[in-house]
């Protein structure tokens, strides 16, 4: 998750000032490979360079039979790869995303390897399921989103978006037992990935609720819905978070939430060294990655009624 870097207190609120605090690696591919699961996989992506977490996840994709694409780009003199995978051949196309890069100073197990694990093992489940009859989903892994959402910039620069109908980008999925649909903005409530996303939460018996615009954070969706496309984020979160987090991100640099156990589970280690895996709960990497299955899936019967 991005946090714009107008609050410059925030960031250090956040926990950015131990930034020099010794990043712990997880263990390396034969880890995962030896018994895949989500959570597995983000014990490995966790405290890796952003280079070596891209390799990581090309290697989870080819240990799981997913055929993707690398979509290089240079920005500011820097070399940086969005992948992704799709399934499906038909037009149009929902994109769901989950950046793989990390902010320095933290392992980056909730803020992104859990999406991304989650990601993988949905898609895994859609393979092995009935195939969609109306859409191509494509599950994007963008790079350099904690720069600036560069990776999402340059996907749109190099791919298009002609027959994207909307874009769901997955952030912090490992913590809770609920989950948040965020950036619904004027004229989202009714779009179809709001639709399709409702409708997830409710055959997998899993409470989740709408907030507007949030002010200070934003992720991979924005610069789609920048195009004009319906596009929103998605957090987990304990349920009964749902009150502070809500006060929290309207007011993140308020001065009560200098102390981290006033802030809402998630952003207790939210970009600091202690995001680590064992911060994380396997459960709620298991029902994100149910959430993406049925999501895809009632999108695309959405579509198929349009």
């Amino acid at each position: 998750m991005r946090k714009f870097p107008a609050a410059c207190m925030g960031m250090v609120m956040a926990g950015l000032a131990g930034c020099a605090t010794p990043i712990e690696k997880g263990p390396d591919i034969g880890h995962y490979l030896a018994a895949p699961s989500p959570y597995r996989l983000v014990e490995v992506m966790s405290g890796k360079e952003n280079r070596e977490r891209r390799n990581i996840l090309e290697q989870a994709l080819t240990a799981s039979g997913i055929s993707y694409r690398s979509d290089p780009f240079v920005h500011e003199g820097r070399e940086g790869t969005n992948i992704f995978a799709d399934l499906g051949t038909k037009s149009p196309t929902l994109i769901v995303a989950a950046h793989f890069d990390r902010t320095m100073g933290s392992p980056g197990a909730n803020d992104n390897a859990s999406c991304v694990a989650a990601a993988v093992s949905a898609y895994e489940m859609l393979a092995g399921g009935d195939p969609l009859q109306h859409i191509k989903l494509r599950f994007l892994f963008p790079d350099m989103e904690e720069r600036g959402l560069i990776g999402s910039r340059n996907y749109i620069k190099n791919q298009g978006v002609d027959d994207v109908i909307g874009v769901i980008s997955f952030e912090m999925c490992g913590i809770g037992d609920a989950f948040g649909i965020w950036d619904v903005r004027d004229g989202l409530a009714a779009s179809l990935p709001v639709r399709a996303l409702q409708a997830a939460g409710k055959a997998n018996n899993v409470y989740n609720a709408t907030h507007g615009p949030v002010p200070r954070y934003s992720s991979d969706h924005h610069v789609f819905f920048l195009e004009g496309i319906p596009a929103v984020g998605v957090t987990m979160l304990p349920k009964t978070d749902e009150t502070v987090l809500r006060d929290y991100i309207e007011n993140p640099n308020a001065f009560k939430w200098i102390s981290t156990s006033n802030r809402p589970t998630i952003f207790q280690t939210y970009h600091t060294a202690e995001d680590a895996p064992a911060t994380l709960n396997p459960e709620t990497l298991e029902m994100t990655a149910r959430i993406i299955v049925s999501t895809a899936q009632e999108f695309d019967r959405l579509a198929g009624e349009k």
